[in-house]
C-alpha cells in the first residue's frame, strides 16, 4: 500500500474530517476523490464517528499502523467519549487489531447527520488568531453537545442567513473563512446566541471526559457506580434505584426543552424506561448522549466520575476473595437468623419458590442450601402446598377494567400518523390506575387478562397499518408511490414494504391513483390483529436482535 507524501499536524482538538478537509487543500487536489484516494485508496464515503477505512489511512502514514491509528482515534475522534459507556469486549476483534479490540461495540453513526459539523463563532476568531486557521473542534461534536464549552455561545449547524447544512454526504467540510453562496462568512461580526447554563455545563463536563481519555470498563462496573452514587443521593426504590426520582431530578434541573436538546428520543417523545440499566451485547442500552447527562446529574464534574469508576472497578475485582473470607468465618449460630429470615419471606410472600430466593436473599439461600437442605426443601414445598389450597381472590375492578379495555382498545387500533402498536403496556394504560403487567395476566384479573389476550396485535399487523397510513399519505400529498416517497414517511423496514406489497399483489399506481380509505383497505386485507406476516420473513428486521444476527452471520463467513 502506497505512503503518503505528507499530512497535516493535528490541531488542538480537530476532528478527523477537518484534518482531511486540511490536506485536500494544501496537497492542491483538484477533486475530492482524489485526495479520499490519496488517503483511504477508495472512493468518497460517509465519514462516521469512526470509519472502517480508518485502517488504511492509518498503513499510509509514517510509522507503525497499530500506533498511528491510535494516535488518530485518541486525538482526532469523538471515541475516548465514548469508551467508559460502551463495555468491554468478550472476545478479540480481527477488525481493527489490538486498538478497539477491548470494546463491546466500535462507535459508528449516532445522532443526526448535521451534528457532526458543528461550529461556534468564537472558536473561529480565536483559532484565527492563536493558530493562524480555524478548523472544526472534537469537542463540539460529541453527541448531545449544544454549546460551546469555551466560550458557551450555541454551536451552528448550519448558515444562519439560508439554513445550508455545513455537512454534506461523502463530501468534505467547507473552509470556515470562505463565504457561503448567499454571502455570509463566519469570520465577519455578527449577532451571536449564548446558550444556557445547563447547555454550557453540559459541553464543559463532556469536554473533560474526552480530554481525559478514560479507560474502558465493564458493563457491570458502570452500572454498580450509578447505582451507588444514586443510593447516596436518595435516588433509591427499596433496595434498587430509584430511575423515576433521578429522571424527575434530572428534568427539574435542565427542563424538558434541553433534555430534547441533548437527547433525540427524548425530543420524539420517547420517555418510557428512559433511564435503564439492561444491556445488550455487553454494554448498557443507552445512548452516549443520555450517559453523559446521567454521569453529569449524578458526579457533578469529570475528575469525581473518574474517581468512582477508579474505586468501583477496584471493588469489583476484589469483591470475590471478600464473599468467600466471610463465608469461611461464617458462625453457626447464624443457622437460627437465617431460617427466621426464610419463614419470613414465606410467610409474607406465599408461594414463591427457590428462584425467588436465589434473586432476593442469595447469600442466605445458598448458606441453607449448602448446609441445610433438607429444612430449606421441606418448608419451600410445605409453603407452596399451602399456597395452592388457597383460592384465588378475583379484583372487584375486573369487570370494570375488562370493559374500559375493550371500549378504548379500538381508538388504539384506528390508522393515523402517530399510531402506536397495540401491545401490553399501552392497553393498560388505557386504565383509570396503574396494573402491572405480572397481575394483569394472574388470577385476579381473569376478565381483563382475557381482553388483553384477545386484542394483542402483532408486529406485522402493526407494520402493515403503517404501510397503509404511508400509503395513504403519499395519495394525499400527489407524491410518486416509490422507494423514496416510502423512505420518506415511514420507518418501516424496506424490506418489510416489499414484502406487504408482493403478498398482498398491490398496484401501487393504481392505489395512489384511484385514492385510499385506510379502513376499507385494511379491511380488504382480510388478516387478523395477531396476523403472523408473509410467509418465509419471520427474521429480526431492525433493532438489538437484527444487529445480532448480523454479527452472528458475520462471524460465520
Amino acid at each position: 500500500m502506497s505512503s503518503i507524501l505528507f499530512f497535516p499536524m493535528s490541531m488542538p482538538d480537530e476532528t478527523l474530517l477537518s484534518r482531511i478537509t486540511r490536506y485536500h487543500f494544501l496537497s492542491g487536489n483538484k477533486t475530492e476523490a482524489e485526495t479520499f484516494r490519496d488517503l483511504f485508496g477508495v472512493a468518497p464515503f460517509q465519514l462516521s464517528i469512526i470509519p472502517k477505512q480508518l485502517e488504511n489511512l492509518a498503513s499510509r502514514l509514517p510509522g507503525v499502523k497499530e500506533g498511528n491509528l491510535a494516535e488518530l482515534l485518541e486525538i482526532n475522534t469523538t471515541f475516548p467519549a465514548y469508551k467508559p459507556f460502551i463495555g468491554l469486549s468478550k472476545e478479540s476483534s480481527k477488525e481493527f487489531d489490538k486498538v478497539l479490540s477491548d470494546v463491546a461495540r466500535v462507535p459508528r453513526r449516532e445522532g443526526t447527520r448535521n451534528s457532526r459539523a458543528k461550529i461556534c463563532l468564537a472558536c473561529v476568531q480565536a483559532d484565527l488568531i492563536e493558530c493562524g486557521y480555524a478548523y472544526w473542534h472534537r469537542a463540539h461534536h460529541v453527541p448531545g453537545v449544544t454549546a460551546c464549552w469555551r466560550h458557551g455561545e450555541e454551536l451552528l449547524k448550519s448558515c444562519p442567513n439560508c439554513s445550508h447544512p455545513f455537512y454534506r454526504k461523502n463530501r468534505l467540510l467547507p473552509g470556515l473563512t470562505d463565504d457561503c453562496a448567499c454571502g455570509w462568512n463566519a469570520v465577519k461580526p455578527t449577532n451571536r446566541s449564548l446558550a444556557s447554563n445547563e447547555e454550557r455545563e453540559f459541553a464543559v463536563f463532556v469536554n473533560d471526559i474526552l480530554q481525559r481519555n478514560l479507560p474502558s470498563i465493564e458493563y457491570t462496573v458502570l452500572a454498580a457506580c450509578y447505582r451507588r452514587q444514586a443510593k447516596k443521593q436518595g435516588f433509591v426504590h427499596g433496595n434498587l434505584i430509584g430511575t423515576a426520582k433521578l429522571f424527575s431530578s434530572i428534568r427539574d434541573k435542565f427542563s424538558d426543552e434541553i433534555i430534547s436538546k441533548i437527547d433525540l428520543a427524548y425530543a420524539a417523545g420517547i420517555r418510557s424506561q428512559w433511564i435503564r440499566l439492561s444491556t445488550t451485547r455487553g454494554q448498557i442500552d443507552m445512548p452516549l448522549a443520555r450517559h453523559l447527562l446521567i454521569s453529569l446529574h449524578l458526579f457533578g464534574c469529570a475528575e469525581k466520575f473518574e474517581k468512582c469508576l477508579a474505586e468501583e472497578s477496584l471493588l469489583a475485582s476484589s469483591a470475590n476473595p471478600t464473599v468467600r473470607l466471610k463465608e469461611k468465618t461464617l458462625p453457626e449460630h447464624k443457622k437460627k437468623a437465617y431460617r427466621e429470615k426464610i419463614s419470613m419471606l414465606l410467610e409474607v410472600k406465599p408461594g414463591i419458590g427457590m428462584d425467588y430466593l436465589w434473586v432476593s436473599a442469595y447469600q442466605v439461600t445458598r448458606w441453607l442450601n449448602e448446609n441445610d437442605k433438607d429444612w430449606l426443601l421441606s418448608k419451600i414445598t410445605g409453603n407452596l402446598m399451602q399456597k395452592s389450597s388457597v383460592e384465588p381472590v378475583v379484583n372487584d375492578e375486573d369487570e370494570k377494567y375488562a370493559t374500559i379495555l375493550i371500549e378504548g382498545v379500538e381508538n388504539l387500533y384506528r390508522i393515523t400518523q402517530k399510531q402506536v402498536r397495540v401491545n401490553i403496556s399501552n392497553m393498560l394504560a388505557l386504565l383509570p390506575r396503574k396494573v402491572s403487567r405480572e397481575r394483569a395476566t394472574r388470577k385476579s384479573f381473569p376478565l381483563l387478562s382475557a381482553q388483553l389476550e384477545l386484542h394483542l396485535e402483532s408486529l406485522w399487523h402493526f407494520r402493515l397499518r403503517r404501510f397503509i397510513w404511508t400509503m395513504s399519505e403519499i395519495a394525499r400529498l400527489k407524491l410518486p408511490p416509490n422507494n423514496s416517497s416510502l423512505r420518506l414517511l415511514t420507518t418501516v423496514p424496506h424490506v418489510a414494504c416489499q414484502a406487504l406489497i408482493n403478498h398482498f399483489e398491490w398496484d401501487l399506481d393504481s392505489m395512489v391513483k384511484d385514492g385510499i380509505k385506510v379502513d376499507v383497505m385494511l379491511r380488504n386485507t382480510g388478516v387478523s390483529r395477531q396476523w403472523e406476516g408473509p410467509p418465509g420473513y419471520d427474521i429480526p428486521m431492525g433493532g438489538n436482535a437484527y444487529m445480532e444476527m448480523i454479527a452472528s452471520n458475520s462471524k460465520l463467513q
